[in-house]
Order: structure tokens, then C-alpha cells, then sequence
């Protein structure tokens, strides 16, 4: 096998991690080229699926952690789940004398 087809694998792979958690895979959403943009993650999720990431890369693929870290990076940046939103705070501004 490949490299590059090693890397689509483990890439499908990792798709599919992060899609269970709403019970659809990879050949579900695959038609859609914006299918990452109508599933939602928490933050902590997200933080999770890096670790995993990473941990995958780094056995699949031979990389060392910090290449197998910007590998998930990338990974996250194309095909990361949208976060859900979260309430923020509003910052009262204070009178200036």
C-alpha cells in the first residue's frame, strides 16, 4: 500500500470518528462537499478527537508528534466539525475619566 493511499485511509478513518457521535459515516456525507458544516462538536470533543488524531497519525502514518500534530491540525482545518456556539459575556466598558 501506498502512502498516499494509507493516508486516505486513516483520513476516512478519522472522518468516521468524528461523525459517530451522530451515527453517520463517511459513505453518508461523502456526496456533500460541505458535509462539516451541518454536524456540530463541543470544544471538549474536538480536544479529544485531536488527541486521537494524533495518536492514529503518529502509529499509521510514522510520524513524530509534533508532524502527527500539525497533520490533525490540518486535518481539523479542512474537515473538522463546525463547534457549537457558546453563550459569551459581555464586557461592560468602564467610563474613562
Amino acid at each position: 500500500m501506498t502512502k498516499r493511499e494509507k493516508t486516505r485511509e486513516l483520513f476516512i478513518e478519522l472522518i468516521n470518528e468524528q461523525l459517530k457521535q451522530h451515527n453517520v459515516s463517511y459513505e453518508d456525507v461523502k456526496e456533500d462537499p460541505e458535509w462539516y458544516m451541518n454536524y456540530r462538536t463541543s470544544v471538549e470533543s474536538e480536544e479529544a478527537f485531536i488527541s486521537h488524531c494524533i495518536s492514529r497519525i503518529r502509529e499509521v502514518l510514522k510520524l513524530n508528534k509534533n508532524m502527527a500534530t500539525k497533520e490533525a491540525q490540518w486535518f481539523i482545518l479542512q474537515w473538522g466539525l463546525t463547534l457549537e456556539k457558546t453563550p459569551t459575556t459581555t464586557i461592560k466598558k468602564q467610563k474613562t475619566i
